[in-house]
């Protein structure tokens, strides 16, 4: 392992001018020679060096010293500020280290040797600072001391809202810390009045215990306690002698003549003032003002907090004398009561939150966020925001409505409201609140709402008639969207018997039964009846709904209510779609059996045909043209049968039985080259293969996703078809290269009458029901098929099979 001073050594003439370039950067460094930038900075080197070897002793020790002292003397001489020598020992470290930090660790100076260097240039960097600054390292151990002494006095001012010794019992000892700190001989504490406009007289020690000052020192006047509390800085006082009214007549007799004073200000705010007396007519040192600063500021915060405990105890005193009142008032009303407090966010509730909700009061009370979790998730930022931006803009008053979780999982509506508490600066402290359930009313409300919005719906969107037929007196009254509907004038008379006399005769008789049963006790007063209008001048037929209830009272319908609406486009719709269905079936039958059997014949005469030996070249190609076009139009009759099924209704029949599908995807790819005997179709399997599944629908599938492939792909490429067994399932892989599917296509890849780009010729063409036959086939077995299709991966088409019925 190298040491430092050796890396030193051998590298010293290049450190040297890096260190001379470095240097050269600094404002203070322009213009000077080589030898000035330089200064000791070898001799200085070969020091750091031998204590490397030797450590902290002896000869190397005070030449580093003396080397330090030149160093920085002839610095101050060139103008050079305190940030710009103490940069040049950091350079010096950063130029050092820099020649071993890329090294292995191994080759690296020791942790022991390298933290000695460091300890070395930050001793230096303190030297520069003590230079500048006049603050030595014994300056900052006195100062450590005194800071200990003022925080053991704070922690028994501060302590806890319990044990804490009062402020002014421990002011006098806090101020005799600073007195003796700065070896004065009397020390001075004026705090500020509430509206900072004040200084009143608070404590004296040292020679000035006697309080000299009795009337409060306006902030804005000359002397000198109202310029301390003005000024960002110390201000010292040569004589106080000689300062006529701006010190009091007893601080000018009590001996004391050289004053320095600083101003307590926390958080930007005047909290009063501090200042220190000396017998001796002399100049305050450097140092010693920023000492001054240093205990003032730690001083302030003791008396701050101390302030704050105090007011803090007044407080909870007045909270618990009005403790009883308010446990009175809470159990008087039935509301639940909360109060929150906003500078702990914590909650308490009245006991009535279990009466109304079920919660134990130590259940809900706690942080704000239990209260938060029981609010509705739907409504719970709405009321987070508002009640935050209630107490953010200065308002007094917040209300919402909200659901609140009760113990039982339900949510109640609530209506609340809260009162905000705010201190002398606006600052909002605490919020009490009364929460009242208003589920019933909310569901009275809601139910009304939602039966004027029903019914307005009725009429308006489904274009309704009503009607309002009295039972007991025969009164039957019409809207004029109902007269319309019969085709009646808005000035027509009605009664139930024009209500008859308006319906076909072959629909009358029914309809008038239907009425009768609706009013007939315990029928449940129901009504609805379709028929046809008589009345009604405009062409084609006309089909009305009516429904509606009776209202029963003392045994009989007295009211008896309801709407009409106009369905003849339903009707219409319907009869269509009886005929649409009618077309269907009977095309089934046609392509089943009229067009299936001739292409049965013919496919059997073609297979004698070609079993003749004495064919010629061109009677086999005839015949083979004869095949493939008599299997391609069966193949249709198959799809076009397949789609009627599924758009009828009735899905992909399928029949399940044991079978290895490794086994049928052989029996299919061989089957699929005999037809292509110029492609390749390479099959891979893995896994167990077997399940229970429709075997011939199985190899439709296959025999549709194989020719999709081979159509699709380039004519020497190869086609893969893959099976793989996993647990519960079998994967079907079918890839080929090519042009991929574009992608405008593939989210409709899947419908009928879809096909791509065909690569192949005029009679490869299919009439675009291949692939939503082999979506139905595989959905029916409970399986999916998905397909990925890129220019680099070529198309993929993936089915997942479960081995058994789901």
């Amino acid at each position: 392992m190298t040491t430092v001073a050796e890396f030193i050594e051998r590298n010293r003439e290049q450190l040297i001018e890096r260190y001379a370039e470095e240097a050269s950067r600094t404002e203070s460094a322009r213009g000077l020679t080589q030898h000035e930038l330089i200064d000791t900075f070898p001799e200085y080197l070969s020091t750091l060096a031998n204590i490397s070897r030797q450590g902290h002793r002896g000869d190397p020790v005070k030449t580093k010293t003396r080397l330090e002292e030149t160093h920085i003397s002839q610095r101050v001489r060139l103008g050079f500020n305190q940030e710009e020598v103490t940069g040049e020992y950091v350079v010096m470290g950063r130029l050092i280290s820099a020649l071993w930090e890329a090294l292995p660790l191994q080759e690296q100076p020791s942790p022991e040797d390298t933290q000695l260097l460091f300890e070395e240039l930050r001793g230096a960097m303190d030297q520069v600072v003590a230079t500048f600054s006049g603050y030595t390292a014994d300056d900052r151990q006195r100062e450590k001391r005194f800071l200990r002494r003022l925080d053991a006095l704070s922690s028994e001012v501060i302590g806890n809202s319990e044990r804490s010794i009062p402020l002014h019992e421990r002011l006098g000892a806090l101020l005799e810390v600073v007195q003796e700190a700065m070896r004065a001989e009397g020390a001075g504490l004026l705090l500020a009045d509430p509206s900072g406009k004040l200084l009143i007289p608070t404590m004296y020690t040292g020679r000035w215990r006697e309080r000299f000052e009795t009337e409060p020192v306006p902030v804005d006047s000359p002397s000198f306690l109202a310029e301390l509390a003005r000024s960002e800085e110390p201000l010292a006082l040569a004589d106080a002698v000689s300062a006529g009214p701006a010190v009091a007549e007893g601080i000018r007799r009590s001996g004391l003549r050289s004053l320095l004073g600083l101003r307590l200000w926390p958080h930007g705010k005047l909290l009063g003032v501090l200042y220190i007396g000396v017998s001796e007519i002399r100049p305050f040192e450097p140092q010693a003002r920023r000492y001054l600063e240093t205990l003032v500021e730690y001083l302030s915060g003791i008396i701050e907090k101390a302030l704050l405990l105090q007011q803090l105890r007044q407080t909870n005193e007045r909270l618990r004398k009005s403790e009883t009142l308010y446990r009175l008032a809470t159990e008087a009303i039935s509301d639940v009561i909360w109060d929150w407090n906003l500078q702990t966010d914590t909650v308490a509730w009245s006991g009535a939150v279990e009466k109304l909700f079920g919660h134990a009061r130590e259940e809900l009370s706690g942080h704000i966020s239990g209260w938060y979790d029981a609010i509705h998730p739907e409504d719970r930022e709405r009321i987070v925001h508002g009640i935050h931006a209630a107490i953010a803009s200065g308002e007094q008053r917040w209300r919402n409505e909200y659901r609140f979780l009760h113990r039982d999982g339900s949510y109640v509506y609530v209506i609340d409201h809260g009162l905000i508490e705010r201190d002398a600066s606006g600052k909002a402290v605490r919020m009490v609140g009364a929460m009242q359930d208003i589920t019933a009313r909310k569901a009275a409300s809601e139910a009304l709402r939602a039966s004027e919005d029903r019914l307005r719906l009725a009429v308006r969107a489904a274009d309704l008639g009503t009607w309002d037929f009295n039972p007991v007196t025969g009164v039957l009254r019409w809207d004029e969207r109902c007269r319309a509907l019969f085709g009646l004038t808005q000035e027509a008379e009605v009664s139930y018997d024009t209500f008859l006399e308006g319906i076909h005769p072959e629909d009358r008789e029914r309809t008038h039964a239907a009425v009768q049963r609706a009013l007939q006790l315990g029928s449940g007063g129901d009504y609805d009846s379709e028929f046809r209008p008589l009345w009604r001048k405009d062409p084609g037929e006309h089909w009305l709904r009516s429904t509606g209830r009776a209202v029963f009272e003392g045994g009989r319908a007295v009211r008896f209510i309801g709407t009409v609406q106009d369905i003849s486009d339903r009707k219409r719709r319907h009869s269509e779609a009886q005929h649409r269905a009618e077309f269907a079936e009977q095309l089934i039958g046609i392509v089943s059996h009229d067009l299936r059997n001739p292409l049965n014949a013919i496919t059997l005469s073609v297979a004698a045909l070609m079993r003749q030996e004495d064919l010629s070249d061109r009677q086999a190609k005839g015949l083979a043209r004869i095949s493939a076009s008599t299997e391609r139009a069966t193949r249709m009759i198959r799809d076009l049968l397949d789609f009627t099924r599924v758009r009828l209704g009735g899905g992909i029949p399928i029949e399940r039985r044991s079978l290895d599908l490794h086994a049928l995807c052989g029996q299919v790819a061989e089957e699929v080259r005999l037809a292509h005997p110029d492609r390749e179709v390479e099959v891979v399997r893995s896994g167990q293969g077997m399940g229970e599944w429709d075997g011939d629908r199985l190899a439709q599938v296959l025999t549709n996703l194989m020719n999709n492939a081979l159509a699709y792909s380039p004519q020497g490429s190869p086609v893969r078809v893959e099976t793989r067994g996993e647990d519960g399932a079998v994967l079907l892989r079918v890839h080929n290269g090519g042009i991929p599917i574009s992608p405008e296509l593939l989210p409709h890849l899947f419908e009928p009458m879809r096909r791509g780009s065909h690569a192949g010729d005029g009679a490869s063409r299919s009439i675009g029901l291949g692939l939503f036959i082999v979506d139905n086939i595989v959905r029916a077995h409970g399986g999916t098929v998905k397909v990925r299709s890129t220019e680099a991966e070529g198309t993929t088409f993936t089915v997942r099979l479960p081995r058994r019925a789901p």
